[in-house]
């Protein structure tokens, strides 16, 4: 039914019904071609057909990483007929290219043209080459592992929009899922060829327990009869057993959904039949109820009789839609326990954010620049019910006034000069997951009204729009600056403020938390050491003493700079940290602040002088200084200044 003018649109309706309903269909399309064909390389030509019905595009293509390199290499691509194609192994540095940094930050990236300063490698120079231009790359990520790249892309700049590469993302975590599972077959299959020769039971369970360590997808054992042995961790994970529950006993009826039953007899004939079964897809029960999509395949080990060896894939990652700037997980959580190390201040905020994360109760995270807030966000947001929803960030300082309403709200076709189509707002793609506004300070007076209604009644229009849209949106904010002080001095609506302070969490600087020195020294010498291809390097002690006692006004980014700058000076073995440059530094940027602020003092006391003391009134001090009579008061009591 068409969507009536009094009716609210629903978040993520882009073009028009049809195509909407061209994207409704690709998914579950795209999982039954996957399912029918165990071969990647052979089903991309099927894969481009149907998203280029969605997703016009000229050129696709599939890149894996290559493990203990710095580079993907070309698995897979697809062009229009009699065009330039790339070279065979041909290879995407991690660095400097469109598919590396998809891999690397494990999120989608928009190109809207190759040509910009941001790529210039001679890999870049190949795929302009062969006709792409501007196009969408999305990481090929499973909840385990993260095989590598896939792009769409066109011999025209500018062709895409956020909403194709979130589309695409989707896609990739489909295709991830599908090669994870052709490379589990794949490994079964190569280790059966190398051991073919060997009949002792030693060599069954050494192939097992070689083929459950290095999968990246849940493996186990299958007894005729459903009985289940030998899980390795990834398994139980997804079961949500122990090993202890595998010992007494675990049979596939104890952990599968009594609907999906019958399939495994199905699967078992042919197992005995063919020595391998179709895949298939179930939901597992876990012990609270839990049901976790999963897809099966199973095959023998080298003997063609039980027990088989099943490969079991999480597909819960199919409905988490990753974002711009979001952290992906693992890298989220090890950066959160790096914030936590020893302090008492960090184990408290984690405390209070364990228990507010499971709600929907907006916070504010106040803190100096640099100590951590955007990951103290990923951190709620993981812990959250909406943990698989979109995090969107948007940081309202870096985005200018003037185009901030439409990066937040979106826009209509005609709303402005220049807008050709519509397009779909931040706040828009939040929807039913997180919304992270960073120096949220630093939104326009007059936009604040419009951010408040979002807040009080979950509904907004695009510029340019006459409908409602309608969003569920968990909101997180942060900023550095007093927003209290800035609603006493009329910069910040005092409503918006009340909404947004529901639950204040203020992030101590570093100074006051010397204890999280050593472990964050550590893991960014380990971090900037892998990144360098350097060997480990020795933090001698009087550095670490040294770094202990240091105030780091720029707080945790500050320091992440300094131990970067000294991995690439250190020759080994031990880091060398320049401090006497940092103590320079601090004293330049004391001594500028101290002038600067003497300037304001008596350039306020000169206008006082001639004002004759008077602060309000047509010809008093703030009107010649051009401030509000309140905010002159303010600077005033700040400075210890008399009216006299």
């Amino acid at each position: 039914m068409a969507t009536s003018h009094t009716e609210p649109i629903i978040p993520g309706a882009l073009i028009d019904s049809l195509h909407q309903q061209d994207r409704s269909r690709l998914l579950p399309d795209l999982n039954q071609f996957l399912l029918a064909h165990s071969d990647l390389r052979t089903a991309i030509p099927g894969i481009c057909r149907r998203l280029n019905r969605v997703l016009p595009h000229t050129h696709a293509g599939l890149a894996l990483y290559e493990t203990g390199s710095t580079h993907l290499r070309l698995f897979a691509q697809q062009g229009p007929p009699g065009a330039a194609e790339l070279p065979a192994n041909f290879t995407l540095p991690l660095d400097g290219t469109p598919a590396g940094e998809a891999y690397r930050l494990q999120r989608p990236i928009l190109v809207e043209d190759l040509r910009s300063p941001q790529f210039t490698c001679e890999a870049t120079r190949e795929l302009l080459r062969c006709g792409l231009r501007s196009g969408c790359w999305a990481p090929l990520r499973t909840a385990n592992s993260v095989f590598g790249a896939i792009w769409v892309s066109s011999p025209s700049p500018g062709t895409y929009r956020t909403e194709d590469a979130f589309l695409l993302n989707e896609v990739a975590g489909q295709i991830a899922l599908a090669l994870a599972n052709q490379l589990a077959l794949q490994q079964l299959k190569d280790m059966r060829q190398r051991h073919e020769a060997e009949e002792q039971v030693r060599g069954d369970a050494f192939l097992f327990e070689a083929l459950a360590q290095t999968s990246a997808v849940g493996v186990v054992q299958w007894e005729e009869g459903g009985l289940l042995s030998n899980g390795n961790d990834a398994y139980l994970r997804i079961v949500g057993r122990t090993r202890e529950d595998m010992r007494r006993g675990l049979r596939l009826s104890d952990v599968t959904a009594r609907e999906f039953l019958p399939l495994h007899d199905q699967a078992e004939k042919e197992l005995r039949e063919h020595g391998l079964c179709k895949p298939f897809e179930k939901e597992i029960v876990q012990p609270d109820g839990t049901r976790v999509p999963v897809l099966v395949s199973a095959g023998y080990l080298w003997k063609k009789c039980p027990p088989w060896v099943a490969f079991v894939t999480d597909l819960r990652e199919r409905r988490s839609l990753a974002s711009p700037g979001a952290t992906t997980q693992p890298s989220g959580t090890l950066r959160n326990e790096a914030l936590t190390c020893k302090s008492p201040a960090m184990h408290k905020i984690l405390r209070d954010m364990a228990k507010v994360a499971p709600t929907t109760t907006t916070m504010l995270l106040l803190g100096e620049t640099g100590t951590g807030k955007e990951v103290l966000a990923h951190a709620i947001c993981e812990m959250s019910p909406r943990r698989d929803r979109p995090f969107i960030k948007v940081n309202c300082s870096a985005i200018p006034a003037g185009l901030l309403e439409s990066e937040l709200f979106g826009y209509e076709k005609g709303a402005f000069t220049g807008a050709s189509g519509r397009k779909i707002g931040r706040i828009e793609l939040a929807h039913r997951g997180t919304l992270f506004l960073d120096e949220v300070g630093d939104v326009p007076l007059e936009l604040q009204p419009k951010l408040l209604r979002v807040l009080q009644e979950k509904e907004f229009e695009r510029l340019g729009g006459t409908q409602t849209v309608k969003v569920d949106v968990r909101l997180l904010a942060a900023t550095n600056r007093d927003l209290a002080q800035m609603t006493a001095t009329g910069q910040f609506r005092r409503d918006l403020f009340y909404r947004l302070n529901v639950f204040p969490v203020r992030v101590p600087p570093l100074r006051e938390r010397p204890e999280s020195i050593p472990v964050l020294v550590k893991m960014f010498v380990q971090k900037f050491a892998k990144r360098l291809s350097r060997p480990d390097l020795r933090v001698p002690p009087a550095t670490l003493e040294a770094l202990e006692h240091w105030c780091w006004p720029g707080n945790i980014r500050e320091l992440e700079n300094l131990i970067e700058r000294a991995v690439i000076l250190s020759p080994g073995p031990d880091l060398r940290v320049n401090l006497d440059e940092l103590r320079i530094e601090q004293q330049k940027s004391t001594e500028a602040a101290q002038t600067l602020l003497e300037m304001e003092r008596e350039h306020i006391r000169h206008i006082l002088h001639d004002t004759n003391g008077v602060v309000g009134g047509k010809h008093g001090a703030a009107s010649r200084l051009g401030l509000k009579r309140t905010t002159l008061q303010y600077k005033m009591k700040k400075l210890e200044i008399s009216r006299y």
